[in-house]
């Protein structure tokens, strides 16, 4: 009986959390700098889609928190993302959904490995991309494979 109570109390908690969660944000609880930012969408708030309302918050939030460089990388990465093509968004999306589900050991190789490929100079990188471009997509994979295989490799040269 005491189970059956304790379950019913957990359910009838979650489903508030639950009916709580698809509220979304309502303006009067936008802070005063969220409003300033988000002011676009102030008629039109409550018709948004909860999730969105959060997440424009969110950015909100994030925006006010920014310094005056911050902001002006993110209008310029901002603008370079609607230069692109549909095709190239989807790509971009899809590389960054592949990269979230990597584990944190691979997240951190990447890192690592970009930071030293920024640490070449230019010529160089161009040198690196345009040898990359000229591999058949055999040898590109075979790089890949290798790249990403973790197993020790012989130290021994032909």
């Amino acid at each position: 009986m005491k189970a059956r109570y304790a379950i019913a109390i957990v359910t009838l908690l979650v489903w508030g959390v639950a009916i709580a969660d698809n509220d979304g944000v309502k303006w009067d609880n936008l802070n005063e700098d969220q409003q300033k930012v988000l002011n676009l969408y102030s008629d039109g708030w409550d018709q948004l889609e909860p999730e969105r309302q959060k997440r424009l918050s969110v950015g909100a939030d994030r925006w006010t928190n920014m310094s005056a460089t911050e902001r002006r990388a993110s209008e310029q990465r901002f603008k370079h993302w609607r230069t692109l093509s549909n095709q190239q968004r989807d790509q971009i999306r899809s590389r960054h959904s592949d990269y979230r589900s990597m584990s944190p050991a691979d997240q951190r190789r990447i890192k690592e490995n970009y930071r030293r490929f920024q640490d070449i100079s230019p010529e160089r990188r161009r040198e690196l991309r345009e040898r990359y471009r000229n591999l058949t997509p055999d040898q590109r994979k075979r790089l890949h494979d290798r790249a990403t295989d973790r197993r020790p490799r012989p130290t021994t040269r032909d």
